[in-house]
């Protein structure tokens, strides 16, 4: 028999997904929580499920912010979201913090019941439309040239609208510095202006 918790902060939704797989030879529902720190202190003396069902956007504790606890503290236990947000920042998110699946909301229920068991199998089961967005994002010029640390700090200054001088004091380094990180900054992200730069930054949330 294998142990399920939901974590989802609508009741409605537990109940109907709780309904769901009552009606499954091999799943048990051992739990249900509407926010991932009730569920966290919940593990620290209850069972430990096989795999969680996790909504992403709830109050308090993202679905993003409880999938890197749980597989920093319980790597073994099964994370597949269920969720109705379909972005790059919610599904890179996820994927980056270690969710084993990606699935939405309006799912046929007899989908979600076999990509549940496929999960729990070990298998890692996307969405199509998730799988787009991590296709795209991809191809973007940010993920295959990722900005270090650095760059990174330069580029929010950027965007709030300050010079060379004045980000070299922000982060005290020298003004030469800081040309040679907008430089790299341009190249990596394939702009030509610090305006582009500032766009690009804040519509693919690098800041």
């Amino acid at each position: 028999m294998h142990r399920i918790i939901l974590v989802d902060d609508h009741h409605i939704v537990r109940q109907g997904l709780e309904f769901l797989l009552s009606t499954v030879d091999d799943i048990e529902v051992i739990g249900g929580f509407s926010d991932g720190k009730s569920f966290l202190n919940y593990l620290k003396t209850g069972d430990v499920p096989d795999i969680v069902l996790l909504d992403l956007v709830m109050p308090e504790m993202n679905g993003i912010e409880i999938t890197e606890i749980m597989k920093a503290q319980y790597p073994n236990v099964k994370i597949l979201v269920l969720t109705s947000y379909v972005d790059d920042e919610h599904v890179i998110s996820a994927i980056d913090k270690g969710a084993d699946g990606y699935e939405m909301k309006d799912v046929e229920p007899e989908q979600l019941i076999e990509t549940i068991k496929k999960v729990i199998a070990g298998d890692k089961i996307i969405h199509p439309q998730a799988q787009h967005v991590i296709e795209t994002v991809s191809k973007k010029p940010h993920f295959t040239n990722k900005l270090s640390k650095r760059e990174s700090e330069v580029l929010a200054e950027m965007t709030k609208g300050k010079t060379n001088k004045e980000i070299a004091e922000a982060l005290f380094v020298s003004e030469k510095t800081v040309k040679t990180h907008v430089s790299h900054i341009f190249s990596k992200l394939q702009v030509s202006d610090r305006t582009q730069a500032a766009i690009y930054a804040m519509e693919n949330k690098l800041i």
